[in-house]
């Protein structure tokens, strides 16, 4: 977030705050409005010209497990600069109740018979997001 005074007599200035490569500007009139964005921008130093989180992938893609089974998935982050990293933190979902995942990444497969299930893994991070494909099948005779 950058904060500019544009006429510091009348208190007004510029407000540019920015979130995934998005920047918003506003202007605000105020001394009292502007006391909480101050306190903001302080905390956010360097927005807008940091490295950001751009996409997520999943792996393995696809990953196919045979019930009570599990496997490890990961997300990666590939950010701005271009780097990627496996992201520590991620909001993981299933498109399916056959596949439970853990805040973790843990994909387990309940499916107690019948046809194997496809299943989409999801796991975001903000309004970013990444899946994968997951098979699981029914226990093994």
């Amino acid at each position: 977030m950058r904060v500019s005074f544009e006429d510091p007599k009348t208190g007004t200035a510029r407000i540019e705050a920015c979130a995934q490569g998005r920047t918003n500007v506003r202007t605000i009139s105020s001394a009292l409005a502007l006391m909480p964005v101050l306190v903001f921008a302080i905390s956010s130093a360097g927005c807008g010209s940091g490295n950001h989180l751009v996409s997520i992938a999943v792996t393995p893609n696809p990953a196919n497990i045979s019930a009570p089974g599990s496997v490890r998935l990961q997300a990666i982050g590939k950010f701005s600069n271009g780097t990627t990293q496996v992201l520590s933190s991620a909001n993981w979902t299933s498109s399916s109740t056959a596949v439970s995942v853990s805040d973790t990444g843990l994909a387990s497969c309940s499916l107690g018979g019948g046809p194997a299930v496809q299943v989409t893994i999801t796991a975001g991070v903000s309004s970013i997001a990444g899946s994968t494909t997951l098979i699981c099948a029914p226990p093994n005779p």
